[in-house]
């Protein structure tokens, strides 16, 4: 008979925050601020500078826990390396997806481009098709199914009718976008043996292209000292450690089902608002919050790829 495990709790506790489902359900809460971080910080910074400033707070975050990290092993970084040039064409995603996204608020209806925004994870099911050992189940087509429900009826409020194509620039704007986050998603498999290397360069990568949109639109500089915590709050924590984080979810557990879990994103941020915000809280919110759990559900029970 083994001995037995001198600290069990802490073991348990370890493997249950490595476990891929912990990992992207701390991911899409702090993506579920998003809406109500970016809603104080434009109120008084242009979001081509928020976009700046928040990339740049990034590569500092993740740039320090890489040297804290990397045990004085810096040639990880190089750029000659196959996975880190994959992660600076991530990065270049990454930047087009904010940039398509924050153009299609700027001109188009905001419910319709929300709810294009949110069609990423349907695309990462249908790239990741293409792979063998990730097509989808019926259950987790369900899931999904459930998933674009629960986005539509809170978004809309529970009235679809109101759902307008806006500008159809706007929408087509935000689905190349969403493209780009999917293609990001995918490819992100690709350097996750060195995922803390990788994501140093692709916020690199996006900080340049958010850098060459603010320039030629003649909109960066310093932002007020009251909008700082914001930016900090969101280039640290919201964006740069929960890519780290969203890698790591992919590659150890299942695309489809990982991606499901974002459907909660807008939902979550819908309730932060009626927190924060005072907004009113509708049964539509609570309608979509119901499916988007029963989306989870469903595609946690589908048995396609990897656990």
């Amino acid at each position: 008979m083994p001995p037995p495990d001198p600290a069990p709790p802490a073991r348990r506790a370890a493997a249950v925050m490595g476990s891929p489902m912990v990992l992207a359900l701390v991911c899409v809460l702090a993506w579920s601020l998003i809406a109500p971080v970016s809603k104080l910080e434009l109120a008084s910074v242009s979001f081509y500078n928020v976009l700046f400033i928040s990339n740049l707070f990034s590569c500092v975050a993740v740039g320090g826990a890489f040297a804290v990290l990397c045990g004085g092993n810096f040639r990880r970084l190089s750029a000659c390396r196959r996975s880190n040039q994959v992660a600076m064409l991530c990065g270049v995603l990454d930047g087009l997806f904010y940039l398509c996204l924050y153009h299609g608020y700027h001109i188009g209806n905001g419910v319709a481009v929300l709810i294009a925004q949110y069609s990423w994870p349907v695309m990462i099911v249908a790239i990741s098709a293409i792979f063998p050992g990730v097509r989808p189940s019926l259950w987790q087509g369900l899931g999904l199914a459930c998933g674009v429900a629960a986005m539509t009826v809170t978004l809309s409020r529970g009235d679809i009718t109101h759902i307008g194509l806006g500008h159809p620039a706007a929408l087509g704007l935000v689905m190349l976008g969403a493209l780009c986050f999917a293609v990001l998603s995918v490819l992100s498999r690709l350097y996750v043996a060195d995922a803390l290397a990788g994501t140093v360069w692709l916020f690199v990568a996006s900080t340049v292209v958010s850098v060459l949109a603010g320039w030629q639109a003649g909109a960066l500089g310093m932002p007020p000292r009251a909008a700082l915590p914001g930016l900090v709050l969101n280039g640290v924590a919201i964006n740069g450690l929960s890519y780290v984080l969203w890698i790591l979810a992919l590659a150890r557990g299942n695309a489809v089902r990982i991606s499901a879990l974002v459907f909660l994103t807008p939902v979550l941020s819908t309730l932060w608002l009626v927190l924060i915000f005072h907004e009113p809280f509708l049964d539509a919110y609570a309608l979509g919050l119901v499916l988007a759990l029963a989306a989870g559900l469903l595609c946690l029970r589908g048995r396609s790829g990897a656990a």
